[in-house]
């Protein structure tokens, strides 16, 4: 994989970040499927605005006309904003749509870049789209330009033991009552921080290591009240926080149902495995 097909980002402590860029064959294969989605829609609004004119007389082309115009620009930037970054389209081929910085994009972001699509499709089968696209070095079209969006292709979330090691799931914290009443207070931004540096951990430099773990560490325990037990390194305890912040509420079955789930084991008692650290 060439340079050109990578968005890095980096992150204020030196972490570099990869991202897998969008081909023009995925996207016109995603934008295929949206087509039809909306022509599909578009013939349901035709059918609709039918049945209003029976009732309302002369109506039904004005009806029919500004449900068009919504499925038309609304589709794109309505299912970007509310499905991560994805249409059917591509949710399908597996492509998001995210802020040049990685994070998710905003309200007034999809409704730009849908906008702006008028321009990209000229003069017909989206050329100037394409060309813009193919000349820029993220794959951009005018459209992610003005918007400050990149298309990338969605990884698959790792496997629970890329989140926790076999040897690493012995959990301390696993019936302390204080420690289950501390993680129910752990917001989203703070879960998906926990989660996304469990999952990179074995892939950072040592030194980085330590230190995203110990400040990751020094906020939930200032955050949360809650203190860290002196036989637990930093980064056991927020592994081991992790784990409990992602079980499931009996109480509420669906509570983080985005987030991977870490199962519980029992304790190895073995030495540490290659790029864990031992309590």
């Amino acid at each position: 994989m060439s340079v050109r097909d990578l968005h890095l980002i980096r992150t204020p402590e030196n972490v570099v970040f990869e991202l897998e860029l969008a081909g023009l064959a995925s996207r016109a294969l995603s934008w295929g499927i949206d087509v039809i989605a909306m022509a599909a829609l578009s013939m349901a609004a035709m059918v609709f605005a039918s049945a209003a004119g029976v009732v309302f007389a002369g109506l039904a082309t004005a009806v029919y006309f500004v449900l068009a115009f919504l499925i038309q620009w609304g589709y794109g930037a309505v299912l970007e904003w509310r499905w991560n970054g994805q249409t059917l389209g591509k949710r399908i081929v597996g492509l998001r749509v995210l802020q040049d910085s990685g994070t998710p994009i905003t309200f007034v972001q999809a409704a730009v870049r849908n906008l702006v699509r008028i321009v990209d499709i000229l003069p017909a089968t989206y050329l100037t789209g394409a060309v813009s696209a193919l000349l820029d070095r993220r794959g951009r079209r005018l459209g992610d330009i003005a918007a400050g969006t990149v298309v990338v292709r969605r990884r698959r979330s790792p496997r629970p033991s890329a989140v926790m090691a076999p040897v690493d799931r012995y959990n301390s914290l696993e019936h302390d009552a204080a420690a289950t009443v501390a993680a129910a207070q752990i917001t989203p931004p703070e879960r998906d921080a926990m989660i996304g540096l469990a999952m990179r951990r074995d892939s950072l430099p040592l030194a980085v290591r330590y230190s995203l773990f110990a400040k990751l560490a020094a906020h939930l325990e200032r955050r949360l009240h809650m203190q860290r037990p002196d036989y637990f390194s930093e980064e056991r305890f927020v592994l081991n926080l992790t784990a409990i912040a992602l079980r499931p509420s009996p109480e509420h079955p669906l509570t983080h149902r985005r987030a991977p789930s870490v199962p519980p084991a029992a304790d190895s008692g073995s030495a540490p495995t290659k790029g864990s650290i031992a309590p």
